[in-house]
């Protein structure tokens, strides 16, 4: 995680270390307050550090389903370990996050732009629902 700053030709600056440190010590997703919180970082750095790391793919951001969609303080974070193309699924109850391959889904976008004439230039799913683990506790 740390080399990919340094190959994307970024410092590894204090606020980032913390961030990123405190990404991955997470049992779960955060939100950017509890990221401040737990790096001792402020708010404002946060958000900084977490949208340059989401632009170089080491983070994954999606909609907290608790929150408007639209706000900012609706996201929640997570660190990725997949370096490839990939999806997420976040658990509304516990907030871990799953990287998805997903090959079906590459290919029905791929038949999708053979049909229609578009170019599908990029794309971001975010599945949301219940871990099996939630849902086994609920039953």
């Amino acid at each position: 995680m740390f080399d990919r700053l340094e190959e994307s030709g970024y410092k590894l600056t204090e606020p980032r270390r913390r961030v990123l440190d405190t990404l991955r010590d997470a049992p779960h997703s955060l939100t950017a307050q509890e990221v401040a919180e737990q790096a001792g970082t402020s708010v404002a750095s946060t958000y900084r550090v977490l949208a340059l790391l989401v632009e170089l793919g080491v983070v994954s951001e999606s909609a907290d389903s608790a929150a408007p969609e639209d706000e900012a303080r609706g996201k929640r974070y997570t660190l990725c370990s997949a370096t490839g193309h990939h999806h997420h699924f976040v658990c509304r109850s516990c907030h871990v996050t799953f990287e998805l391959p997903c090959e079906p889904l590459e290919r029905a976008l791929a038949e999708l732009e053979l049909s229609t004439g578009l170019a599908v230039e990029r794309h971001e799913f975010t599945l949301q629902g219940q871990c099996a683990s939630c849902r086994g506790k609920e039953r």
